[in-house]
């Protein structure tokens, strides 16, 4: 019988995780925190859970498919080789991308769900931070674009931070975070980042 965690249903050759099963359950109960006051899903229509445009899904962290089965009916499952995609040089083997069928049930998303629209980011001296996610999130989420107007709950920065400093323990999810920072670091410098966010 197939179970949450059980890795007999993986592909062989996944990136490996240096982070225990316990060490994902603690990070997805700190995360049981909404950005808002209220659902934030009602800013959007849920835009972020759901594949608003066909291949639109997540990527989850090297083992964060332990907290799956794989069985689940609200996703649809593929594994990628890391070196086929935008990921750090040292991800060797495959990566679990996950899109949703219908909308996904918000208490059972993946840790990048759960973090957004923030997003973690290592300083160049090598603090980590969260920071709101205008890498994948400024064209549909109104947090992102309006951050003024509905600003992200205390609370919430606080869990996030908690959370990505249990992850990136993990060296090979520490050097992803690196390399999305830098990416950042290059794109708030742009000049249609300034013209997009007017």
């Amino acid at each position: 019988m197939k179970t949450a965690g059980s890795r007999n249903h993986l592909p062989k050759g996944l990136v490996p995780s240096a982070l225990s099963k316990q060490e994902f359950q603690k990070v997805y109960s700190l995360l049981d925190v909404h950005p808002l006051k209220f659902d934030c899903g009602i800013l959007c229509a849920s835009l972020c859970c759901q594949e608003y445009e066909p291949g639109v899904g997540m990527y989850l962290l090297p083992g964060e498919e332990q907290m799956f089965t794989c069985e689940e009916p609200w996703l649809k499952w593929k594994f990628v080789r890391a070196q086929d995609h935008n990921f750090p040089p040292d991800w060797k083997g495959k990566v679990a991308f996950v899109t949703c069928n219908a909308t996904c049930p918000r208490d059972k998303r993946p840790i990048q769900c759960r973090t957004f629209p923030l997003m973690p980011y290592l300083t160049p001296e090598g603090d980590l931070q969260v920071r709101l996610d205008v890498l994948s999130g400024v064209l549909i989420c109104p947090m992102i674009k309006e951050p003024d107007k509905y600003p992200a709950r205390p609370e919430f920065y606080t869990a996030a931070l908690s959370a990505w400093k249990v992850l990136t323990k993990d060296p090979l999810i520490r050097s992803d975070v690196w390399h999305l920072s830098r990416q950042l670091d290059e794109d708030e410098s742009s000049i249609w980042r300034s013209l997009l966010l007017r």
